[in-house]
């Protein structure tokens, strides 16, 4: 997949989610949910606990380390 000019929020958070919870310190993460602005992720936890994180204005690497940040 070739981003060009845009980078997909959508499909970075989504491999991000398949990445993290295959990892020990997102083996807890149930989900990562982009909101439909795609200003925020919402990291929920297997235990009922969520997080928002804000990725307004976020490149793709920085949408990554805010998230990664967040855990």
């Amino acid at each position: 997949m070739q981003l060009g000019t845009f980078e997909n929020k959508k499909d970075i958070v989504f491999r991000l989610k398949l990445l993290l919870i295959r990892t020990r310190a997102g083996s807890d993460i149930c989900d990562l949910i982009l909101n439909e602005t795609q200003d925020t992720v919402t990291i929920l936890f297997r235990n009922g606990c969520k997080k928002n994180v804000n990725i307004a204005c976020d490149s793709g690497i920085a949408i990554i380390q805010d998230v990664i940040n967040a855990l």
